[in-house]
């Protein structure tokens, strides 16, 4: 019965293409018959003789069947466009179903294939940009060793077992996460079909090579990056809580608006870096490179920045309250508007530091960290909030108190 039901719709679907096709056509006969009346006017095609109405009839009669030809051409690009999308799809799907298979197979190479199809099909189809993006991220994180505490979370003791260790984690990833990786953080910009997010929480990849990455919004908490190359990458509000980015390459990133506290980025190159309105509560900064780097209205409260370079930093409106920046290069930096309430200067390197406006009260004056000669070879003004220690002369020279 439901074959029989089908081939009847079958039939009269046909019969009324047919009698719409014979309906168009005999319309389009009767436009190019009738056209000389609608194109010229009646009374000119009356009064003109025959050698001069018959040319007058023939154009108007070609323009019927000329704007008839156009109509039938702009259709049929239209269905060749329309099916040509239909097997782009087709192709891309098919191609994006193989390069799953190809990721579940026990050999290395076809997997690092699998990753490279995968990447393939992304800069390909943009439709498929969020589907990639979750398969490669889903691919890294069941590829890749798990820390102690993840693993704990998963499986948890009664009794932990006595005299186990957590397993060394493996200096640089395995080439095929390595592959994914790299094609997740040069992958295209942001489309309104990328839906999936970048969650790479726990990540233990140390030294890898990923210069340029995209890895804007990524979820990076207590990721291990050590030694990373970075450079130039965008982590614009990336949450980096509590990352391990010791000696890691981040020259010329983008950290806007990142989330550091606590991370460890002791040695870290991150000169001439966006790290504008950065979170850095209680960074480890120790020895980092922070020359010429962008931390305008950052927040360093409480971070450790001893020994850092931060010659010709940009700094202004940043709050450095309680952050300890002992034997810290401040040459030439620009401190306007600081806040650097309670923090310690021992030996910090002043020279020409622009401290207009900062505000240095409660600065810590123990055992000389911030003497009127290191304040006097910086940038201040009049509204430059002086630590309890030091005074400021009629004539704007600085010098300490005398407290006899």
């Amino acid at each position: 019965m439901a074959v029989t039901v089908r081939a009847l719709v079958r039939v009269a679907r046909i019969g009324a293409l047919t009698l719409g096709g014979i309906g168009v056509l005999a319309l389009y006969v009767l436009a190019i018959w009738r056209a000389p009346e609608f194109l010229v006017n009646r009374d000119l095609l009356i009064k003109a003789a025959p050698e001069q109405r018959l040319p007058a009839e023939h154009n108007a009669r070609l323009i019927v069947i000329s704007v008839g030809g156009a109509l039938v051409v702009g259709t049929g690009l239209l269905y060749t466009a329309r099916n040509y999308r239909l097997a782009h799809r087709g192709q891309v799907t098919e191609r994006f179903t193989k390069a799953l298979e190809r990721l579940g197979s026990d050999e290395l190479y076809v997997r690092i294939g699998g990753v490279h199809a995968l990447e393939h099909v992304m800069r390909d189809s943009p439709e498929h940009h969020g589907d990639v993006v979750e398969v490669l991220v889903a691919f890294v994180r069941d590829r890749l060793p798990r820390s102690g505490t993840e693993a704990a979370d998963e499986t948890p003791w009664i009794h932990p077992p006595s005299g186990t260790d957590e397993p060394e984690l493996p200096a640089e990833p395995p080439p095929d996460v390595l592959a994914a990786l790299t094609a997740l953080g040069n992958r295209p910009k942001q489309t309104k079909h990328n839906r999936a997010s970048l969650n790479f929480r726990q990540l233990h990849v140390r030294g890898v090579q990923l210069i340029g990455a995209q890895f804007k919004n990524a979820d990076l908490r207590e990721a291990d990056l050590q030694n990373a190359n970075l450079n130039r990458a965008d982590l614009q509000n990336a949450n980096l809580t509590e990352a391990n980015l010791q000696n890691a390459y981040l020259f010329s990133a983008n950290l806007h608006r990142a989330d550091l506290r606590r991370a460890n980025l002791q040695n870290a190159d991150l000169r001439e870096a966006n790290l504008r309105i950065a979170v850095l509560l209680r960074t480890d900064l120790q020895n980092a490179y922070l020359t010429e780097a962008k931390l305008q209205y950052a927040y360093l409260s409480e971070a450790n920045v001893q020994n850092a370079n931060l010659g010709g930093a940009k700094l202004q409106n940043a709050n450095l309250r309680k952050a300890d920046l002992q034997n810290a290069d401040l040459g030439g930096a620009k401190l306007q508007n600081a806040d650097l309430r309670e923090a310690n200067l021992q030996n910090a390197d002043l020279r020409e530091a622009n401290l207009q406006n900062a505000n240095l009260r409660g600065a810590d004056l123990s055992l000389a960290s911030l003497t009127a000669e290191q304040l006097r070879q910086a940038v201040l003004s009049e509204h430059t909030v002086l630590p309890e220690g030091l005074t400021r002369g009629p004539l704007g020279e600085i010098g300490e108190k005398n407290l006899s």
